[in-house]
């Protein structure tokens, strides 16, 4: 179920331009990426120099591999997949290793959803594939709000059509069907990073909203966050420390991103926007996130929230990625995002950079591929544990 604000995007063309007879040159190098080990930790200084970016024609990904497709083992340090045609590639984040995963049928071309470990994927919804083989998930294709369980991938939940309902299935068996609703309607249900505790936003069973915490198997559910009547929470995303939640508030005028933290249950406004906000995306480094900002009939901005000053800033500016439609896929580290851009909307071919937060600059991985997404390898976590007495925040 797509939000509420959510449009058809409208598809855009670009036409080349001619291109007059240069003399030949020495072709040029691409910018390398940062190791964020070594660069400097410190905020930045204001600079009037635009960042070195790489050519917005020239992607590291210049040419795929033919052969067999083997969905073998995530590359360490993050592996960027995407789908060219009926097949699946992945590729490291400087290019190199470009090898097919999987040969995709025409009812598993759509939407890819990596499993924590990134040893399995979820196609479509409907679809799971591992060394095992492929398998039916037991849930329908269109039902966008399929979650893995972390940290291993054995479990997915979803509500239902109708939202009244959370089901719990067995990502190795279809079969598997346990009800673990916890609230009277689900609009989103998501793991904690351990595993052990469900964290859902909708309506509780005494009729109040806002967001509820419940053991792993649906029990003993609590409010964390008390919100507004008509206020909506389409976005749900856990801190990858496991300390925190990140959350998008729709009120109805206006749509912020927050960020609730488990040790007192206090809750703080990170950012607010007039656009609706999409792809709330949590970083592997505890206190990185990412947004989209915008329609997706118009251009979408992505922001991410500066852990060393607490501040948001916009990615791209002064890169070949400003005045595009700019989105997160996923976090590398604390320091580089996987984004997608197009020349509008939100679907459809896009072009894959890493942005580096530390120094400004982009680098183009790949140009017009499919469902880009980021395969990485999840870090475990303690438990969630919520002192009883706190009473929940109040948006």
């Amino acid at each position: 179920m797509a939000p509420r604000w959510l449009v058809r995007c409208v598809a855009a063309s670009v036409a080349l331009a001619a291109c007059a007879p240069e003399p030949e040159r020495a072709e040029p190098t691409l910018a390398p990426l940062v190791d964020p080990v070594t660069a400097p930790v410190e905020t930045a200084a204001t600079t009037t120099t635009i960042a070195p970016s790489s050519d917005p024609t020239r992607p590291l990904v210049a040419a795929l591999p033919e052969g067999e497709c083997a969905l073998g083992s995530p590359v360490p340090g993050g592996e960027i997949t995407f789908a060219v045609g009926e097949r699946l590639y992945g590729v490291a984040p400087d290019g190199s290793g470009a090898r097919c995963l999987l040969t995709l049928r025409e009812d598993q071309r759509g939407r890819v959803q990596w499993s924590p470990r990134g040893d399995r994927v979820l196609l479509r919804s409907a679809t799971v594939v591992d060394a095992a083989g492929v398998r039916g998930s037991g849930y329908l294709e269109d039902n966008e709000r399929v979650r893995w369980q972390p940290p291993g991938g054995d479990l997915l939940i979803a509500p239902t059509a109708s939202s009244r309902t959370l089901v719990r299935r067995s990502s190795s068996s279809a079969d598997t069907r346990t009800e673990v609703t916890f609230l009277a309607v689900t609009d989103l249900a998501v793991y904690h990073p351990s595993g052990a505790a469900m964290i859902g936003a909708g309506t509780f069973l005494d009729g109040g909203r806002g967001i509820a915490l419940a053991d792993g198997d649906g029990a003993a559910p609590r409010p964390v966050v008390l919100a507004p009547e008509r206020t909506v929470v389409p976005e749900l995303a856990p801190d990858a420390g496991g300390a925190a939640l990140w959350f998008v508030a729709d009120t109805g005028t206006s749509f912020r991103v927050h960020q609730l933290r488990f040790e007192d249950l206090a809750v703080s406004e990170v950012s607010s926007e007039q656009a609706p906000i999409s792809a709330l995306t949590a970083g592997p480094v505890a206190g990185t996130v990412a947004w989209a900002v915008g329609l997706c009939n118009s251009t979408t901005t992505a922001r991410v929230r500066d852990e060393r000053s607490g501040t948001v800033v916009d990615v791209g500016p002064g890169t070949p990625l400003e005045g595009r439609s700019v989105a997160p896929l996923g976090w590398l580290d604390g320091a580089r995002v996987v984004v997608t851009a197009r020349p509008l909307g939100c679907e459809g071919p896009a072009d894959v950079w890493i942005w580096n937060l530390l120094d400004g600059a982009a680098t183009l991985v790949a140009s017009n591929v499919e469902v880009p997404q980021l395969r990485t390898v999840a870090e475990p976590v303690a438990p969630l544990a919520v002192a009883p007495e706190l009473p929940p925040a109040q948006l």
